[in-house]
């Protein structure tokens, strides 16, 4: 049987105040390697167990991160946040997590990630990330979501690394927020060549992974191996059931 991977979506209320949106590459994505993608819109409270419906959560990419959840105030190039959807998606890693769920965060999933487990963000890399050396990486590519324009790096023997079978790979780049503090339950496993964090994962989990990029958008074959071992932990919590 495929295992149902739940994914959250966004809602702007001012474009589309009648619509819950996703991309649908993270659909398809998950489809070609085998699972069912199903959507998790915001809603208020979630009394029921999150396994009883879904075998994994994909934590999608989106607008930025209200930084009271982290002990901020806002920064002047912070751009729309959505409470709602943050306080959605920390109660949903937090019970994925208790459950024992598999999780795989993109971009603003990762973040999400790490602000549900405690730590913090650069709210605007370009005006806040310590930049030494060459100088800062485009973050926010020009170019289509389709091609690669930077370098990462991966930690030898990590989760990433045995997923993707590299310890360097070439990504996208579509943010302009990203970790600072990591999570006391997190490990950095991946970083850019200016040293911005691109992957981390859980210290005692048996598959909690965020990465920066947008693997979705790629036909690269570490993209499709991220995938497939996302899709493949979630079919051994079902069959585990």
């Amino acid at each position: 049987m495929e295992p149902i991977v739940g994914i959250t979506c966004c809602h702007d209320r001012n474009r589309h105040p009648d619509q819950y949106q996703l991309a649908g590459a993270y659909c398809r994505a998950v489809q070609k390697v085998g699972g069912i993608p199903v959507l998790l819109p915001a809603i208020t409270r979630l009394e029921r167990p999150l396994a009883s419906f879904c075998q994994g959560l994909l934590l999608s990419g989106g607008g930025d991160f209200d930084p009271g959840f982290f002990g901020e105030v806002p920064h002047p190039a912070l751009g729309t946040v959505d409470y709602e959807r943050d306080c959605w998606e920390i109660t949903l890693i937090t019970k994925a997590r208790r459950e024992g769920l598999p999780i795989l965060g993109i971009c603003r999933g990762m973040q999400a990630i790490n602000i549900a487990l405690g730590g913090s963000l650069y709210q605007d890399l370009p005006s806040q990330y310590p930049v030494s050396g060459k100088g800062l990486v485009e973050h926010h590519q020009s170019a289509p979501g389709d091609q690669v324009t930077h370098r990462v790096k991966i930690t030898v023997n990590s989760l990433l690394h045995q997923v993707v079978e590299s310890t360097e790979i070439w990504t996208n780049s579509h943010h302009h927020q990203a970790v600072k503090e990591t999570a006391p339950g997190l490990k950095v496993t991946a970083r850019s060549e200016d040293g911005v964090i691109e992957g981390i994962e859980g210290k005692n989990d048996h598959f909690l992974l965020g990465v920066q990029w947008h693997p979705e958008r790629l036909s690269t074959p570490d993209s499709h191996r991220l995938f497939a071992a996302f899709v493949r932990a979630c079919r051994g919590k079902m069959d585990s059931a």
